[in-house]
């Protein structure tokens, strides 16, 4: 018997560079799929940020076409890895058996007076069940660690992204001359690659402490970048940068907490009423809290999306007041605001009596209006200084370049004038607040289900399964079970009968009943894997169309759903249910199941085959429950 194994390992040896054959296919679908996924991740974050222009343009019909399209070519993608996992498991699952075959074969044909007795059949049996299990799971978890290998690459790359240089810029003290600010011959690009453009070369400032800078140029000349150089997000390719103090910068597209007012302008300092009611004045706040539902304590939706963009710009600008730092990077923040807006502003926080009149500033403007109330004016034109100084001194120059074109000046009225509109318009829905029972709360907090999972779930998933193939599913299981056990049945009949077979019988009669053996416990081996690849592919499809059915569904009644919901729900919570919950869909579900309906099947079949031979030990299979106390904390865990 012993030498009789060696077919049936090689057999094992020779499938081992067909799978990894099969792996190797699995791993470049899962890479492209990957690819798909952030393709459509990015498509739906990108539409969920513009659902305004996309509602009002009413464009949903065409966007979700666009969002199928990706989806159908990844779901093609899980397709495909679908049938090669069918495949792998059913070659992995049919391994055992034919191992059993070919050692049963190898010793019963290598010799006539080798018996096949229950007792080697059996023990046989026992040994090579013990591969059975290592054998089915074995491409699951080759496919975890290719998911895995991908996953970690991907983060790889993440991680080993380019980092923002610590040091290209000196944190120094004011130097002799009173300088807070000194670039000396610096030249900078976006990037430390060679081949990225060089966007401000030949950089010349100084800035002296508690002075107004306005910086001027025209569309893409290089302002916004010069105060990046400040912020350290620029790559050096030469020269010097010298800061000095601390530095609070107002972005030219406002960012916003998803929080309170307040708690966006405080942004973790102690309160200080005293403060906080000049800052309040300064960007000209107040009466925005007076029609606001709950004043400064109104919640702010994500992105700030329930406040127009004046708003933000007066929050964003709020928020560098109150953190009273020694030098201000503002980006254009009179932009988003009207005329006599700014006007107050700038005389209340930017201008030389406000708020900041002793910090140092620096003021990217396109407007003309307040540009003699500054120290010093910086004309910038493809990324360098082309002129600086003081107002009138400039004025009587023969300007290289206008501050600011006839062209520009009309598209920051343009602006202003959309604005005004926007946040007219934003105020009504603002107060329509009120109206609300939640009006306390404008982002909920997400419903977590506790406990079993309810009946309608797994109604709705059989439903989008479809009844017939659900029920053509569990059947092919079935017989998936009832050929395992009956190769057991067949090999306990056969080696009964082979008992009886003698020295004497007549070699004629006995090789026959050995190949008659084997030939019905082939068929029956092969019969449970055909059925068993069968059942598990049209488990793996009948898992997609659900999935596309729900995802369709899903897709449609979020569009359909009113703009209040996307003001009271993040952006992120709603990616996450159409990345990782979908996802758990596409690919957990298929494998969840066919674990479930083998591991019940065989449940059930083992139990009546021990209730009907050995009734006596029914009590002892209590103890099989006592691993059901602890699902209730699992189910916990999971919801969590």
């Amino acid at each position: 018997m012993q030498l009789a194994i060696i077919p049936g390992v090689l057999l094992l040896i020779l499938l081992i560079p067909f799978n990894l054959y099969l792996q190797r296919i699995i791993k470049k679908l899962t890479t492209k799929q990957m690819k798909l996924k952030d393709q459509r991740i990015k498509m739906m974050n990108e539409v969920l940020n513009g659902i305004k222009v996309l509602k009002l343009y009413a464009w949903e019909l065409a966007f979700i076409r666009r969002i199928n399209d990706v989806r159908e070519k990844e779901l093609q993608c899980i397709r495909q890895k679908a049938i090669l996992n069918a495949f792998s498991s059913a070659v992995w699952s049919f391994a055992p058996i034919l191992v059993c075959i070919t050692t049963f074969a190898a010793y019963v044909l290598s010799s006539e007076n080798n018996i096949l007795t229950a007792e080697k059949a059996f023990v046989s049996l026992a040994l090579f069940n013990l591969l059975r299990f290592p054998l089915v799971v074995f491409p699951s978890i080759v496919n975890s660690i290719i998911e895995a290998n991908v996953s970690n690459k991907r983060i790889q790359k993440f991680l080993n992204n380019e980092e923002i240089d610590e040091y290209a810029v000196n944190k120094t003290t004011i130097d002799a001359d009173g300088n807070a600010i000194k670039i000396e011959n610096g030249s900078f690009r976006w990037s430390t690659s060679i081949e990225d453009p060089i966007i401000l070369k030949n950089i010349n400032l100084k800035i002296h402490q508690g002075s107004l800078i306005a910086i001027v140029g025209s569309v893409g000349s290089g302002k916004t970048s010069i105060l990046s150089v400040l912020l350290g997000e620029m790559s050096k390719i030469n020269g010097q940068v010298d800061v000095s103090g601390t530095i609070a910068y107002v972005p030219q597209t406002a960012w916003v907490l998803n929080a309170t007012l307040k708690e966006n302008i405080l942004f973790g300092k102690i309160f200080d009423q005293k403060l906080y009611d000049q800052v309040i004045e300064a960007c000209a706040l107040k009466p925005d809290f007076d029609i606001l539902p709950h004043r400064d304590e109104t919640e702010i939706g994500e992105k700030g999306i329930n406040l127009s963009g004046g708003q933000r710009q007066r929050v964003s600008l709020a928020r560098a007041l109150y953190s009273e730092a020694d030098i201000y990077l503002l980006d254009d923040p009179l932009s988003a605001v009207d005329a006599h807006v700014g006007a107050h502003i700038f005389k209340q926080a930017i201008g030389p009596n406000g708020l900041l009149k002793t910090k140092t500033r620096l003021l990217v403007t396109h407007g003309i209006a307040h540009l003699h109330k500054c120290n010093e004016i910086v004309v910038v034109s493809r990324g360098e200084i082309i002129d600086h100084g003081p107002y009138d001194e400039l004025m009587n120059k023969k300007a290289k370049t206008p501050p600011t074109s006839p062209i520009e000046i009309k598209e920051n009225i343009l602006k202003v004038a959309e604005d005004k509109i926007h946040e007219e318009i934003t105020t009504a829905e603002i107060t329509s607040y009120e109206s609300k029972e939640k009006k306390d709360k404008l982002i909920q907090k997400e419903t977590v289900e506790t406990g079993s999972v309810k009946l309608i779930v797994f109604l709705t998933y059989i439903r989008a399964c479809t009844i017939p193939m659900v029920s053509f599913i569990f059947v092919l299981f079935l017989l998936t079970t009832i050929s395992s056990l009956s190769t057991n049945v067949w090999l306990s009949r056969w080696t009964d009968r082979s008992k009886n077979v003698t020295i004497s019988t007549n070699e004629r009669s006995s090789s026959i009943s050995k190949i008659h053996g084997l030939t019905v416990y082939s068929i029956l081996g092969f019969c449970q894997v055909l059925f068993e690849f069968t059942g598990t592919y049209v488990m793996f499809k009948t898992s997609l169309n659900a999935s596309r059915k729900l995802f369709n569904k899903f897709l449609l009644n979020l569009f359909r759903l009113s703009l209040s919901f996307f003001e009271q729900t993040p952006i992120g919570r709603i990616i996450n249910r159409c990345s990782t919950d979908f996802d758990m869909i596409d690919n957990d579900m298929m494998f969840t199941l066919r674990s479930t309906l083998n591991a019940t099947l065989g449940f059930i079949t083992c139990f009546i085959l021990i209730a009907n031979f050995l009734p006596e030990t029914i009590p002892i299979m209590i103890i099989i429950f006592i691993p059901f106390i602890f699902l209730e904390v699992n189910k916990k865990k999971k919801n969590n």
